[in-house]
């Protein structure tokens, strides 16, 4: 089978490996067929992280199941899956907290497309090994485009969880996004009006993004961000920008909540002072995403966000290579099925 591997800096290539086996009883063996590239593929095909290549890159997707284990009970051959991107047993002390991004089964870290635990595979690749398939796999409902949910993985779970958690405890809240990632900052704005918030502003200064936040619903012309100061029950910061994180915790009312779902890898430096002052609240990070994949999917299914948005580019396994390097958006990359449909009558209960 092929692998999609980062080969050295701004350099991919499909390369020959092993087809994986079924090691476990409890594992099976997926085929990609709709696999999403995610905001922070680009550093990491530039190899602008702390991870260095060899590796295979890839961490959302939907694919098809080709084998399962004996003790296998939720998929079975032929059914269409969302692949979580973090590897995870779901019955260790961590995964029943709800923390598989903590699952003492495995590594440390321990992840798809992702080299900071060990090298587990990517999510574009022809052929990938998942040890725990009934904890992990979430199964598509009848009528689900792949391409659609593909980021259910990752990207667009993240935003989910991101805006509804600290929604739920604030009635008519003002949300401002603070955007600069391919595409976290449009599927918050979508989240966020789902999940019931009375405003939405997008704080961006790229056009393209810029509109399609306004697409999606946000206002977009807010003025200078030294104006947004205390103006925001909740603030979603989707960015990599120290400047523009700042912008964002400023912009906190008293009580406010920051969701921080960018990716920094450096140390960057926060108003603390003005955010002690104000009695407010920041959660950085939504890694443990399968646990609401189920939600998002039905989201999904019934129309209340469109992830396709953020997708303009619909590419096949021979554009991948070059696609991925600088994609303007969020690229999907889409594979034919090989298996048949199961009829519900011949599904596992």
């Amino acid at each position: 089978m092929q692998e999609l591997i980062v080969t050295g800096p701004g350099e991919l290539a499909w390369i020959d490996s092993p087809s994986p086996t079924l090691r476990s009883t409890e594992g099976a063996l997926v085929r990609p067929i709709a696999a999403a590239s995610c905001d922070l593929d680009r550093r990491l095909i530039a190899c602008s992280t702390p991870f260095k290549p060899p590796f295979a890159i890839g961490h959302e997707c939907v694919a098809e199941v080709l084998q399962v284990g004996e003790q296998v009970s939720g998929v079975q051959r032929g059914d269409l899956v969302s692949v979580p991107w973090k590897i995870a047993c779901g019955r260790c002390a961590a995964c029943l907290r709800g923390l598989s991004s903590a699952c003492t089964a495995v590594t440390k870290y321990a992840a798809y497309g992702v080299p900071a635990g060990g090298h587990w595979g990517g999510l574009f690749s022809e052929e990938v090994y998942v040890p725990f398939a009934d904890a992990m796999l979430v199964p598509l409902p009848a009528g689900t485009d792949p391409r659609a949910v593909a980021s259910a993985s990752d990207n667009l779970t993240d935003a989910w969880v991101a805006t509804s958690t600290p929604l739920q405890q604030r009635a008519d809240a003002r949300v401002l996004v603070v955007g600069g990632t391919e595409s976290l900052g449009i599927l918050a704005v979508q989240m966020a009006r789902v999940a019931g918030a009375a405003q939405v502003d997008y704080l961006d200064s790229d056009d393209y993004r810029r509109a399609l936040a306004e697409l999606s619903g946000a206002n977009v012309d807010i003025g200078a961000s030294s104006a947004l100061d205390e103006r925001y029950d909740v603030v979603i910061a989707a960015t990599r920008d120290e400047q523009a994180l700042n912008s964002g915790l400023l912009g906190l009312a008293p009580g406010g909540h920051c969701s921080c779902i960018g990716i920094m890898f450096e140390p960057p430096r926060i108003p603390l002072f003005d955010l002690y002052m104000r009695n407010v609240t920041l959660s950085v990070g939504v890694c443990s995403v399968r646990h609401h994949i189920p939600t998002v999917l039905e989201l999904v299914n019934s129309k209340q966000c469109d992830p396709l948005v953020v997708c303009p580019q619909i590419i096949t396994c021979d554009d991948a290579p070059q696609a991925l390097i600088d994609p303007q958006a969020k690229c999907i990359m889409v594979r034919e099925r090989i298996t048949t449909t199961v009829a519900p009558t011949e599904r596992h209960t």
